[in-house]
């Protein structure tokens, strides 16, 4: 099982029994002796213990196997494992990062939207702000998208649903026609070279002006597996009937 190394660094503190956790783990399995060999033979105050830990996104279970002692007591860890089980909802939140997305042709955008066209471009303040933001209106309507390509990620679960979350919202004085104002998502298979979109997933959800999280399902019926590659795009639409505003796209992470 694969979790990314700030995690992997944290069990180890756990299974050793660091006191570096903020969390106190629960303890699921305490075997003693347990099969485990050790220099010396002795098995007898050997021990497998099992303990595990709330994230976000599921469970965290830490198996460490320790050596018994001649003279008793526990002797050194021989062997520590992880296992990650996610919930109903998806597994540990992957981030995907704004200055990787793509134009809807698979090209790289620019700092200015529409560029290629129908696509975000990225702005950037440094030490301010970084977020991807659409075309300005003029009373009109505008379509733009970014689109992402990752791999499922080894500890999903076959037959779960992948959340999808993207906070976004939208900036300027027009006057925004709220029904048509909205993001979708919309994910693709990629096998080979051939592409295939992914049905069932959560409808077009209208946006504000305040930074807000809208969380879109790929559902676990799409037979997804581990490792499988897939693409993400977002679709952002802003309308305004008199005036200009322009949609942001904060953040974009999937759960899996």
């Amino acid at each position: 099982m694969k979790l990314n190394r700030l995690l992997l660094a944290a069990v180890a503190v756990l299974a050793l029994g660091g006191a570096a956790f903020a969390v106190t783990p629960s303890t699921v399995l305490d075997q003693s002796p347990a099969p485990v060999p050790s220099s010396t033979q002795v098995i007898d105050n050997s021990e497998m213990l099992t303990q595990s830990v709330a994230v976000t996104g599921g469970t965290l279970y830490i198996t460490t196997l320790y050596q018994g002692r001649a003279n008793g007591g526990m002797g050194q860890p021989v062997s520590t494992s992880e296992t990650f089980v996610p919930t109903s909802q998806g597994g540990l939140a992957r981030n995907l990062k704004l200055t990787d997305a793509k134009s809807d042709l698979g090209v790289p955008m620019t700092a200015a939207a529409g560029t290629p066209a129908g696509t975000v471009g990225v702005s950037r303040t440094a030490g301010t702000s970084l977020v991807l933001v659409g075309e300005a209106t003029s009373a009109s309507a505008k379509t733009d998208k970014a689109l992402w390509e990752l791999n499922v990620a080894d500890s999903y679960v076959t037959g779960q649903a992948i959340p999808v979350v993207v906070n976004a919202n939208y900036t300027g004085t027009g006057t925004v026609t709220a029904a048509t104002t909205t993001l979708t998502l919309a994910a693709y298979t990629e096998v080979n070279g051939v592409e295939t979109a992914i049905a069932g997933i959560t409808a077009a959800q209208q946006f504000t002006g305040t930074a807000t999280n809208y969380t879109f399902t790929i559902p676990g019926a799409a037979g997804l597996v581990a490792g499988q590659r897939i693409a993400i795009e977002v679709v952002m639409l802003v309308t305004t009937s008199a005036g200009a505003a322009t949609g942001q796209i904060n953040a974009v992470s999937a759960a899996m």
